[in-house]
């Protein structure tokens, strides 16, 4: 035992021995930094779905704008109608998980699905962005009976309380 020590130590004290790693030492740091400037997941610009989340909140609050101006000028004594939503989040992706139970303690894991040639979290659901306040500007809004109508539609399309709607009379 004593002499493969021994025999370590000179390889060490070899001048070429230190040449060798500290060359091989310099190349490792060049690959991790190659690596991280290339191959970063962590770029904003190579993540879409950042900017699809934001996007994705603005078609929804659109898309259901619309429909609601369709369905409130359907409604006797509204008329013409003007709706503005205010969006508090972006979808939310819910991913399905396990929980695995122990005798003191659980633990919950992603459930992971082989996609062709990548693996990703197997999506549950998708939630639809909160709608914290909804403006209704409408022909029919000084009437109160109309705008009792408004409050008890938009409450129910969108299943938020009636503080958070306003109604009013269009010019």
């Amino acid at each position: 035992m004593q002499d493969i020590l021994d025999k370590l130590r000179d390889i060490v004290k070899k001048p070429i021995f230190l040449k060798v790693s500290a060359a091989i030492g310099i190349i490792m740091i060049v690959i991790i930094l190659i690596s991280d400037i290339s191959g970063g997941d962590d770029d904003p610009e190579k993540r879409p779905t950042d900017k699809i989340s934001f996007e994705s909140a603005d078609i929804y609050a659109a898309g259901t704008e619309e429909r609601l101006c369709i369905m409130l000028s359907e409604i006797e004594g509204v008329g013409k109608a003007k709706v503005m939503l205010t969006i508090t989040s972006t979808e939310e992706y819910v991913y399905a998980e396990t929980q695995k139970t122990g005798s003191s303690q659980s633990e919950n894991s992603y459930v992971i699905i082989d996609n062709g040639s990548q693996k990703e979290a197997l999506l549950k659901k998708i939630n639809n962005p909160a709608v914290s306040g909804v403006l209704v500007v409408c022909e029919g809004g000084d009437d109160p009976k109309v705008c009792e109508k408004v409050y008890i539609a938009v409450s129910t399309a969108l299943n938020i309380p009636t503080n958070k709607i306003y109604v009013a009379e269009m010019k």
